[in-house]
């Protein structure tokens, strides 16, 4: 049964003003630079976004540029730093966060956020209206669910205007959490510098369910750097293409099962080495990626890649040892093939509180252990749990099931007024609460 036909009640929160200012906001092509975007495409949306949040009576409290310090964390990912190095002053102000707000300032235990971020996958596809659906990047993940929690909490404000000197709301608007950035220029940010709240409700597609446990994820790259040769002599080459073709499925056999026993995901990703059908590539490059709902469950499935690395070699060299056409390969593989990490050392989300969690209840939302059922995902509220916090993600659509990273992605307009309809009876909830 959809998330339309459990509502409680039609919502119509959402209004056609609303939905013109998502499909202009749609239209901006905010794909993350690490996928590939703009530079400054994040910039151009967070513009749209601040002025349509004014429009509707929102005050914008931050509108800025990341500072470089950020970048320099052990955590930050490799990708991230590299689009940095080529051009830092660039990347950082085309990567804005925005905070507008509602309400007076308040100290943190009066306050509710909702984050969301503006960043996108690529590639960028328009927006496109057809019926009650809509369809484009960001649909879904994560434009739709921020512009209709930001309708829902302004509907809320209008319904009763007590609301402004009682508590203060906060959606915050940020870059970075797509392409494997994890929020550490966006939302980290963010929290480091105050923007947080008693309850912070992050706007990912959950099927209108929340979740209060999230993955993080770590990268691996296995390299192979060694010498080419022609197709006249393969011998005289190391061979990447075997050995990493190899390492692809020797892993997804044997850390696979090892991960999912773990309640862990093993990716196996990207493999490269070359294109050309009369060569024998020396270098290339496998990528891994591992989603671990612990610290502790990361760090024994990096100490476990170290020892099945090892015992590849023995089985790659058992198997080749017959093999005129790999044999530097196999005699050079100490020396030519190497692990290191993309990113690693994350933390996970995993919290509880009964207050917060019955909150949400009362606002039409029920709780959903993501963990138990490997539904849990990895997203930026990692960065946001601390003592008197409690952090849950809570959004209309699903990832799979409204094609989130992929060209069809939708979302149906009777979901996006759902979920603002929910957040509108949240922020009354979370009100009466403080009073």
């Amino acid at each position: 049964m959809s998330e339309r036909t459990k509502a409680a009640e039609p919502a119509t929160t959402l209004t056609r003003d609303d939905l013109e200012w998502l499909t202009e906001l749609m239209d901006v092509d905010s794909v993350s630079p690490l996928e590939g975007g703009p530079l400054d495409g994040a910039a151009r949306a967070q513009r749209v976004f601040v002025a349509g949040a004014e429009a509707r009576g929102f005050k914008a409290v931050l509108h800025e540029a990341p500072q470089p310090e950020l970048l320099e964390r052990p955590e930050v990912p490799a990708p991230v730093r590299e689009a940095a190095r080529r051009d830092l002053a660039g990347f950082l102000a085309g990567q804005p966060s925005a905070v507008v707000a509602l309400g007076a300032p308040q100290p943190e235990e009066r306050r509710l956020v909702i984050n969301f971020h503006m960043d996108t996958v690529g590639p960028h596809v328009a927006p496109r209206l057809d019926g009650r659906v809509l369809y484009g990047r960001g649909a879904v993940d994560d434009k739709g669910p921020g512009v209709a929690a930001l309708a829902g909490v302004a509907a809320a404000f209008a319904e009763d205007p007590s609301l402004a000197r009682r508590i203060e709301v906060q959606i915050a608007s940020v870059p970075g959490e797509e392409g494997g950035a994890m929020g550490t220029y966006g939302t980290r940010a963010l929290v480091d510098a105050g923007y947080t709240g008693r309850l912070m409700v992050f706007a990912e597609p959950t099927g209108g369910r929340f979740m209060d446990a999230c993955t993080a994820a770590m990268t691996p790259r296995i390299t192979v750097r060694g010498e080419d040769s022609t197709d006249d002599h393969p011998g005289d080459g190391h061979n990447a293409t075997v050995a990493l073709g190899f390492l692809a499925d020797f892993l997804a056999r044997r850390l696979g099962p090892l991960a999912h026993g773990m309640g862990a995901k093993l990716c196996v990703a990207g493999l490269h080495t070359g294109h050309a059908h009369n060569r024998v590539y020396g270098g290339g490059e496998l990528l891994l990626n591992i989603a671990y709902p612990s610290a502790e469950q990361a760090e024994l499935l990096a100490a476990s890649l170290e020892v099945l690395l090892e015992e590849a070699r023995s089985e790659f060299t058992a198997a080749h040892a017959q093999d005129p056409f790999n044999r530097r390969t196999v005699r050079d593989w100490r020396r030519t093939v190497r692990l290191d990490w993309l990113k690693r050392g994350l933390p996970t989300l995993d919290n509880r509180d009964a207050e917060a969690e019955l909150l949400l209840g009362r606002a039409g939302f029920v709780r959903h252990d993501g963990m138990a059922d490997g539904s849990a995902f990895t997203c930026d509220a990692i960065w946001a749990p601390a003592p008197g916090r409690y952090v849950a993600m809570c959004g209309p659509g699903r990832l799979d099931a409204n094609g989130a990273h992929t060209p069809g992605e939708h979302v149906h307009l009777d979901d996006l007024d759902d979920y603002a309809h929910r957040i509108k009876a949240l922020v009354h909830a979370f009100a009466t609460s403080t009073d």
